[in-house]
């Protein structure tokens, strides 16, 4: 008994240390930013992850075949999509600011109940969509100078990441949380190296790739260091995974997902101490402005839940 009682107490603690390792891993993306492109990265990190999980699934016996395809693709997709969105913003502006645009996702959970399940939104929701937009728009604010559509990918990512969570939290609850990463893990490095390919056969006009050259970047020859780092940042990737996944095993989603926000002081303290950048005034208020607005809908979906 007691022992079950610390596994399921230790579910939040589990959560911020995996969700801070992950924003420490993250900052280091600029270590390899500049030599090859988004998609050769997350095709090298990929097999080095899914090495790690095949060790993982044979330490602790667990599964990696999923039971619903069709629904792992598609969850898939979405997941692939916010992720490759997140990852080619990062070098466009301080990664704490691209982190907020993907944590804006409870609020597209919010607005796509409303509008593709109909649910119910009351005064008080829409003014956290309020509140929370509003912090897009100041985080936004400092950039207009050199404003472009790269920087609206964070939104984007936070709309996919949003879709995910939903198909995941209604439908996929039930599977093996490693089938969940082992069909994430192939399904980005299989996109990314795709996208890759394409951009090698078929290079984009000049000035799209000075504007993002993480995304449009063709196949790159890459020194040792490159593979050393790429592979630093898949082992921290994996532990922080595991830690996740062991925490949304042990607790309740409602119970321990505003500790998510744990991510967003990692990768700023971490990204500050490595690289010396920290988001502008104006971008620290609307990543505090999306945090609330994020805590505020969990709090109260936690709440709806337990009354049910």
């Amino acid at each position: 008994m007691k022992q079950y009682d610390f596994a399921r107490g230790s579910g939040p603690l589990l959560l911020v240390i995996g969700i801070s390792i992950l924003g420490v891993s993250d900052s280091l993306l600029l270590t390899v930013s500049e030599s090859a492109s988004v998609g050769q990265f997350h095709f090298i990190r990929s097999i080095f992850i899914l090495c790690g999980i095949l060790f993982v699934s044979r330490v602790w016996g667990l599964s990696l075949i999923p039971r619903q395809w069709t629904l792992m693709i598609v969850r898939t997709f979405f997941m692939v999509s916010a992720i490759l969105l997140y990852f080619t913003a990062m070098p466009l502006m301080p990664i704490a600011e691209a982190g907020a645009g993907l944590f804006t996702s409870p609020i597209f959970v919010l607005l796509f109940s409303a509008i593709f399940l109909k649910e119910p939104i009351r005064p008080r929701q829409v003014l956290m969509v309020g509140v929370g937009m509003l912090g897009v728009v100041l985080i936004l604010l400092p950039n207009l100078g050199k404003f472009t559509i790269f920087h609206l990918f964070p939104l984007g990512a936070g709309a996919m990441y949003a879709i995910a969570s939903m198909l995941t939290f209604r439908h996929l609850s039930n599977e093996s949380p490693l089938a969940i990463l082992v069909c994430f893990m192939i399904g980005i490095g299989v996109i990314g190296g795709i996208m890759t390919t394409i951009f090698s056969v078929f290079p984009v006009a000049p000035e799209l790739t000075n504007e993002a050259q993480f995304l449009f970047r063709p196949w790159t020859h890459v020194s040792k260091d490159y593979f050393l780092w790429v592979g630093m940042i898949a082992v921290l990737s994996l532990v922080a995974l595991v830690c996740i996944t062991r925490a949304y095993q042990t607790t309740k989603t409602s119970q321990v997902a505003i500790y998510e926000y744990a991510y967003l002081a990692s990768v700023g303290i971490s990204s500050y101490l490595i690289w010396d950048v920290l988001p502008s005034s104006l971008g620290i208020v609307g990543i505090l402005l999306i945090i609330v607005t994020g805590l505020l809908i969990n709090l109260n979906r936690s709440r709806a839940n337990f009354t049910q």
